[in-house]
């Protein structure tokens, strides 16, 4: 059969010939039901505090815990059985990713959860830190000395001109350097508006902290979590569209709650896409559940922009600004209630409640 690359469809036509739009509707259905979910690693969110409280972050973490979900925390108890199973499944890619909040403020317990995900045959152990511990460069030395030996490949080092009434400069470049002479690979990553760039942020650093970065990343803050109060929202970015889909970026994640959701871009912080709670059951029970779930098809598969129908029908309209992408969209819809409620309702699942499952 010929092929052609010519032109990609948009994933709901309005237009065009009844034969694409039917090909396109027979492909959705497809994908829907047959197609593995598969997550790019374990994202394990060990606690909701940090010792920074920054104007963008999505998790709205700080001291005192989340704005978002309180002052809740896992314990290695609570963890360990659910790394060990995410090891075992060939669903899950074996990356471990720690972070918090900030989860360099237990340190012991971040070293016995790496060594654990190490046990448990993951290949990437990685972690979030905005590196306050580096506070001089014997410490920055100890401490990348401690991962490495417990098996820590990379480090993404949250850094941008938010972080700077908490962090230094010189806590950055010891931690960048430390690192590197460990063989951590470091991702510097950044987050930017139109008024904050990227090189806002990197001019603070020397040149010799950033040619110890293996990679240098930006992208845009959302207007989710904190950044929905503080930031103005013509400062930011909009970023792709709503036809977009995110199969290839789920990575199961587990939050500071113990529930697990498909993502850690945001949704993980609400309760409308909680699909599982490792305080209640095991996470195998709960990753099976989310591969059946239809609504988690639809939104991977489909996409987030499939679920406006349902929120047309409903009643609901799309906010008069729009969204500035669908992890922003799907963060709004699910820490909504009755928007939750009602796509939940669609796909025939119950509203979930504190501590329990909800199939």
């Amino acid at each position: 059969m010929e092929t052609t690359t010519a032109a990609v469809p948009r994933i709901y036509p309005d237009t065009g010939p009844i034969e694409d739009r039917i090909g396109i509707a027979m492909m959705r259905r497809t994908l829907t039901r047959s197609m593995p979910i598969v997550f790019n690693g374990l994202v394990v969110e060990r606690t909701a505090r940090c010792n920074a409280k920054c104007a963008m972050c999505y998790q709205g973490a700080g001291p005192k815990g989340s704005d978002e979900i309180g002052d809740v925390a896992l314990s290695i108890a609570d963890l360990t059985p659910a790394i060990l199973a995410a090891g075992r499944r060939s669903d899950i890619h074996p990356r471990f990713h720690l972070t918090g909040g900030e989860a360099f403020l237990q340190m012991e317990d971040c070293l016995a959860l790496f060594n654990v995900a190490r046990e448990s045959g993951f290949l990437d152990i990685t972690s979030t830190t905005n590196a306050f511990w580096a506070l001089t460069p014997a410490r920055a030395d100890t401490v990348c000395a401690q991962l490495a030996q417990a098996g820590v490949t990379a480090l993404e080092i949250s850094w941008d001109v938010w972080h700077l009434p908490y962090i230094s400069p010189a806590v950055i470049e010891n931690c960048l350097i430390a690192a590197r002479s460990h063989d951590i690979d470091v991702n510097l990553r950044l987050l930017t508006t139109r008024t904050h760039t990227i090189n806002e942020a990197l001019s603070t650093l020397s040149d010799d902290a950033l040619a110890a970065a293996h990679r240098i990343s930006s992208g845009p803050v959302f207007p989710s979590g904190r950044a929905a109060k503080t930031l103005n929202r013509a400062d930011l970015f909009t970023q792709g569209t709503l036809d977009d889909n995110c199969h290839t970026a789920l990575n199961l994640t587990v939050s500071a709650n113990g529930r697990v959701s498909p993502c850690c871009a945001g949704v993980d912080q609400t309760d409308g896409l909680m699909l599982g709670d490792i305080h209640t059951e095991p996470l195998d029970q709960i990753v099976e559940r989310m591969q059946g779930s239809p609504l988690l098809r639809a939104l991977v598969f489909e996409g987030l922009g499939s679920l406006l129908p349902i929120l047309d029908r409903a009643g609901f309209a799309p906010p008069k600004d729009g969204y500035t992408s669908i992890c922003h969209m799907c963060w709004a819809v699910f820490r909504d209630p009755e928007r939750s409620a009602a796509i939940r309702a669609h796909f025939g699942m119950k509203t979930p409640t504190t501590g329990g499952a909800a199939p």
